[in-house]
């Protein structure tokens, strides 16, 4: 898996693409300088760089119109998925965060949104749900949907708080349950005032890589 992208090195990603939708060929450096509003040429290399070792671009030696772009067989068998917010895997001390415009964004197979419908990124703070293999700064995928059983793994609101638990439904209630040795962490009991707002899907590993390579948008 790719690593991750700021905003800002996403839509210097999304310019290569429409360029190379649209004209069948990359772009020069001095005409991805002028569509970014950019007054060097250099801070569009330093943008191609992180692309390129963050493998999303190859870069051809010797060659005067060389950026690759990585998987572009023109239909892109992956989609970009904004991370919205932070999610509670300990207590739930972690207030539900607004869908903002969203700094990073986790390359997916495209399938799984197919597949799936709208799905976003979260980020797991906590330890409760280490025995599910969630630790603390974990990306987990997640598809909104009411629709959801017994078993599921589950971002739910509690209040004006997010958490990510196991749902059980027993006689009339909800229960979250943490998935942890650790006797400290134990279930909630829900009747009202909550709301499940979507499914795990499955688990990134924050060593994945985090997009903390910042160069200004405007230079």
């Amino acid at each position: 898996m790719q690593q991750l992208l700021t905003y800002k090195q996403q839509k210097v990603l999304d310019v290569l693409r429409e360029h190379i939708t649209k004209w069948q060929e990359p772009p020069t450096l001095e005409q991805l300088r002028q569509k970014l509003g950019f007054s060097s040429l250099r801070t569009v290399t330093q943008y191609l760089d992180i692309l390129e070792r963050k493998g999303y671009i190859v870069r051809r030696k010797n060659t005067w119109r060389n950026i690759e772009l990585r998987n572009a067989d023109g239909m892109w068998g992956t989609v970009f998925v904004p991370v919205v917010a932070n999610v509670g895997c300990d207590d739930l001390s972690v207030y539900a965060q607004g869908q903002a415009q969203a700094d990073e964004f986790i390359e997916v197979d495209k399938k799984i949104v197919d597949e799936s419908g709208e799905i976003v990124a979260v980020r797991a703070v906590g330890d409760s749900m280490l025995d599910a293999g969630i630790n603390s700064g974990d990306y987990i995928l997640v598809q909104f949907t009411n629709d959801v059983k017994s078993g599921d793994r589950v971002a739910a609101i509690v209040g004006d708080m997010v958490t990510v638990k196991r749902l059980e439904k027993k006689d009339g209630m909800i229960i979250l349950y943490p998935e942890s040795k650790d006797p400290k962490y134990k279930p909630i009991i829900l009747k009202e005032d909550f709301k499940i707002t979507g499914k795990v899907l499955c688990v990134i590993p924050a060593n994945v890589g985090i997009a903390n390579d910042i160069v200004p948008l405007n230079d």
